[in-house]
C-alpha cells in the first residue's frame, strides 16, 4: 500500500461536519476512492468484456444432491452457485453473459442471458462446450467453471490485468487436499509458473504435472484474449471438425479435451499466458465436504453477507 503524506486542506465547516459525524477521515477517503474505482471499472467493462460460464456437466459424485438439478444450481445460503456468479459479473459491469448448459438444461433459465446447449455432455469434455459458444466469443472474454465460488476482488483483479490471456491460480492449493477428509473425484489442474520481470507466465498446464515450488492450481477462472478466441475457432474448424478422435495433449480424443488442454495449445502456438496468483479465497464444489465448506465459509470466501 502506498502511503500519502501530503496534507489536505479543508474548511472549518468541513472539519466541523467530520467531527459531528465522528468520521475516520482516512477510512472515509479510502471508501470513496474504492467506490469511484468500482464505478469506473463498471463503466469501462460495459462493452469491453463478455463472459462464458461452463455448466454442462453431470456430476454423479454429488448424488442425490445433483440427481435432479445441475451442480451449478446447488443452493448456498439462499442463492445458487450460478446466481452468485452472474451477480458478481454484473456488479463489475459484465452484462453480456452466456451459459453453456447440458445436464438438466431446462432448469437453467435465468433471464437476459444467452444459452448454448451441449446435448452430448456425457460423451464430451469442456473444450466442446467452449466450441459451442465460439460465435459468442468475439473479444476479450471471462471464462469460468460453473461450480466455483470466489471473492469478487479476484474477478476485479483479473479484468484489470494489463496482460492478455490470464489464468487465476492458487499458490496454496496443496493445503486444500491435505486437510480434506474426502477423496476428490478428479485431480487438480496444475500450472507451472515462470517469473519474467514483473509478469508471471505459465509455461505448462495440465493434470499430473510435477509438483515444485512454482506449481499452482488453476481455479477455473480465466481471461481469454481476442487472439485466444481466434485460436479456439481455428482449432474447431481445422482439428475438431476434421477428426474428433484425434489425440489432444493429455486427452485420448479431442472430443473429451479439457479447458487446460486448450490453454496448453495456446502456449504451444506462442500465445503468452499469464498467471494471476491468489492464496485460497475460492472453493470448487466437487465433494459433499466441499459443499458443506461452501455453506460454512461463504462469507470468508466471497465477502458476501448472505
Amino acid at each position: 500500500m502506498i502511503k500519502i503524506t501530503k496534507t489536505i486542506k479543508i474548511s472549518i465547516r468541513q472539519e466541523e461536519w467530520i467531527k459531528s459525524k465522528k468520521i475516520n477521515f482516512s477510512e472515509w477517503v479510502r471508501q470513496k476512492l474504492d467506490a469511484e474505482i468500482d464505478q469506473q471499472l463498471k463503466l469501462g467493462n460495459k462493452d469491453r468484456f463478455k463472459a462464458v460460464i461452463l455448466a454442462a456437466g453431470k456430476d454423479t459424485n454429488l448424488f442425490p444432491l445433483t440427481e435432479d438439478i445441475p451442480k451449478a444450481l446447488l443452493d448456498v445460503k439462499g442463492k445458487t452457485i450460478l446466481q452468485r456468479q452472474i451477480e458478481m459479473l454484473r456488479m463489475i459491469g459484465i452484462n453480456d453473459i452466456a451459459v453453456v448448459r447440458g445436464y438438466k438444461k431446462d432448469q437453467i433459465n435465468f433471464p437476459n442471458l444467452e444459452y448454448f446447449d451441449n446435448d452430448d455432455y456425457e460423451n464430451t469434455g469442456i473444450l466442446v462446450s467452449l466450441f459451442l459458444a465460439r460465435k459468442f466469443m468475439d473479444g476479450d472474454m471471462v471464462v469460468l467453471y460453473g461450480d466455483i465460488l470466489f471473492e469478487i476482488g479476484i474477478l476485479k483483479r483479473l479484468i484489470e490485468t494489463r496482460y492478455n490471456t490470464t489464468l487465476v491460480v492458487d499458490r496454496g492449493w496443496k493445503r486444500r487436499y491435505q486437510v480434506s477428509h474426502e477423496e476428490h473425484p478428479s485431480a487438480p489442474e496444475l500450472t507451472t509458473l515462470s517469473d519474467k520481470e514483473r509478469e508471471i507466465e505459465i509455461s505448462s498446464v495440465g493434470v499430473g504435472l510435477p509438483e515444485t515450488n512454482s506449481t499452482s492450481e488453476f481455479i477455473g477462472l480465466a481471461k481469454l484474449s481476442t487472439s485466444a478466441c481466434s485460436v479456439l475457432k481455428d482449432l474447431y474448424e481445422k482439428v475438431y471438425c476434421v477428426n474428433k478422435d484425434k489425440k489432444f495433449y493429455q486427452t485420448e480424443h479431442i472430443r473429451n479435451a479439457s479447458f487446460v488442454d486448450f490453454i496448453q495449445e495456446l502456449i504451444n502456438r506462442g500465445e503468452k499466458v499469464s498467471a494471476l496468483e491468489i492464496w485460497r479465497k475460492w472453493i470448487d464444489v466437487d465433494t459433499f465436504e466441499d459443499y458443506r465448506n461452501a455453506w460454512k465459509l461463504l462469507d470468508e470466501i466471497t465477502g458476501s453477507e448472505k
